[in-house]
C-alpha cells in the first residue's frame, strides 16, 4: 500500500499518493510501528529481496543492496507541524537474507499524542522509492502499537494481522500493566457496510465474546489461534482493548473456494438472488451460473471473475481490520469502483480521488478515522445521497457483464 516514485524527481510532502494499485509500484514495502518506551517508538520495514537490486559495485565486491529510509513525523500534517525528521542507510548483503529484508529505525514520540509518519524507502541502486503514511497512535487507552508480534519460528516481526490455524507467534508488550493477560475470542463479523449513499446508522453492536481465557504474563506470550474469529489480547477484564489478531480461514486473504466467492456477491446481487445462491448445495455451480448469466459468454465471465476477485484479495491485504478487508468501507469502494487514482492522507482522514475525463468531474470519497471496538481504529466512509446514482450505475454495470472502473 505504498506509492512509488522516481527519486530523480523531487516530490512535495503534500503530493497525493498513488496507493492501492500494485501494478503502478516497483517495490512494495510494508511498515509497522512499535512503542518501546514513553518517548520512543521503532519503525520496522519489510521489503521483498526480489524487489530490490543487488550488485557488486562496492569495495568488498559482494552482492549488496543499498536502501535508504527517511521520514518526517508530523504532529499535525494539515498545519505542517514537524515533530522529527531522520534518514538512515542500510547495506544488505545478499547472503544474509532469504525472501525478505526486515530492519528498523528509532522514532521519537511522546505518550498522549498522535502523529502521521511520512516515510519513504529508497532503493539507491534502482533510484526508486516507495512512500507511505503511517498513523502513529500514542493517544488511545491501549493502542495496538504497544504490542510487537513475532512470527515463529525465527522471531520475525509480523507485518500482517491475520494467522492461519496452528501458526505460532509471540507477543511482546513493554511494561505490561498486569501479570495476567486475557484472550477474548469473537465469531467473525459478517455485517457488510451500508452503500455509499445510505446515511442511516450502521448496525454494528458490540457482541459479547464467545470465550475469554486468562494466562500468566511476564512481558511475552507464545500462542496459536484456534478456530476462525477475532482474537483480542487485553489486560483489563472489563475492557476488550489491546492487540487484535484474526483467523479468517486456511486461504485468507486469497479467494480460492466457491464458499469464499459467494459472500462478496452481496454487493452486486439482490437479496433474493443471494439467498437462492447460498442454499444451493453446489456453491461452485451457483457462482459460475451467476457470472455466466452476467457475462453472457464464458470468456467474459472469466474476465469478470478475475477482476472482481482480484479486487477482493487486494482489499483484504490493503485494509486490515477486525473483519475481512473487503467488508470494510474502503474495501467496499475498492471492490466496486477499483483502485483510486490519487490518495491524500492527514492525521484524521483519507481521501480517494478518481479522475474523470475532460467531460466528467472527478469523483471523491472521504474516509474518516473512527474508533473500532477491537482494532482500535478504522476508516469510515463519509456517506452522501449524491453517491446513489454512481453506485447504481456501478452495480448495474457488473450485473450486465461489464467491469466497472472509475
Amino acid at each position: 500500500m505504498t506509492s512509488c516514485l522516481s527519486l530523480r524527481k523531487s516530490s512535495e510532502s503534500d503530493k497525493p499518493l498513488n496507493l492501492y494499485n500494485p501494478g503502478k509500484s516497483v517495490i512494495h514495502p510494508q511498515f509497522t510501528v512499535y512503542h518501546t518506551s514513553a518517548n520512543e517508538s521503532m519503525l520496522f520495514f519489510k521489503v521483498l529481496a526480489s524487489e530490490v537490486i543487488f550488485n557488486q559495485a562496492n569495495p568488498s565486491v559482494r552482492d549488496q543492496a543499498r536502501l535508504k529510509v527517511y521520514y518526517t513525523l508530523y504532529s499535525s500534517f494539515s498545519k505542517k507541524e514537524v515533530a522529527a525528521r531522520d534518514t538512515q542507510s542500510f547495506v544488505i548483503n545478499r547472503e544474509s537474507v532469504s525472501d525478505a529484508i526486515i530492519a528498523s529505525m528509532k522514532v521519537p514520540t511522546e505518550k498522549g499524542k498522535t502523529y502521521l509518519l511520512d516515510v519513504t524507502l529508497e532503493d539507491e541502486i534502482r533510484q526508486y522509492g516507495a512512500r507511505d503514511f503511517v498513523w502513529v497512535d500514542r493517544f488511545s487507552e491501549e493502542p495496538r502499537q504497544n504490542w510487537l508480534v513475532l512470527n515463529q519460528p525465527g522471531n520475525h516481526v509480523a507485518f500482517e494481522s491475520f494467522y492461519y490455524p496452528g501458526e505460532s507467534f509471540r507477543i511482546i508488550r513493554e511494561d505490561p500493566p498486569s501479570e495476567k493477560i486475557f484472550i477474548s475470542v469473537y465469531s467473525p463479523r459478517n455485517i457488510l457496510p451500508l452503500p455509499p449513499y445510505s446515511i442511516g446508522d450502521q448496525p454494528d453492536n458490540v457482541p459479547l465474546p464467545d470465550s475469554t481465557i486468562a494466562r500468566a504474563y511476564s512481558g511475552q506470550l507464545q500462542y496459536k489461534l484456534g478456530g476462525e474469529g477475532v482474537y483480542v489480547f487485553h489486560f483489563n477484564p472489563d475492557k476488550v482493548r489491546g492487540l487484535c489478531l484474526t483467523q479468517f480461514g486456511d486461504h485468507y486473504p486469497q479467494i480460492t473456494l466457491p464458499e469464499d466467492m459467494l459472500p462478496p456477491l452481496q454487493y452486486i446481487s439482490t437479496r433474493e438472488e443471494y439467498q437462492k445462491m447460498i442454499v444451493v448445495p453446489d456453491h461452485k455451480k451457483a457462482v459460475d451460473d451467476y457470472w455466466i448469466n452476467a457475462g453472457k459468454t464464458y470468456a467474459n465471465a472469466r474476465d469478470l471473475i478475475r477482476v472482481f476477485y482480484n479486487r477482493v484479495v487486494f482489499a483484504n491485504l490493503y485494509f486490515p481490520s477486525s473483519k475481512q478487508g473487503w467488508k470494510t468501507d474502503r474495501g467496499m469502494v475498492y471492490v466496486i469502483f477499483g483502485p483510486p487514482g490519487r490518495v491524500t492522507r492527514t492525521e484524521t482522514r483519507e481521501i480517494w480521488v478518481y479522475e474523470g475525463s475532460q467531460s466528467e468531474m472527478d469523483v471523491q470519497f472521504e474516509f474518516n478515522l473512527t474508533e473500532d471496538h477491537w482494532w482500535g481504529y478504522d476508516f469510515v466512509l463519509k456517506r452522501s445521497e449524491d453517491y446513489r446514482g454512481l453506485w447504481s450505475n456501478a452495480v448495474n454495470s457488473w450485473r450486465k457483464g461489464k467491469i466497472f472502473s472509475l
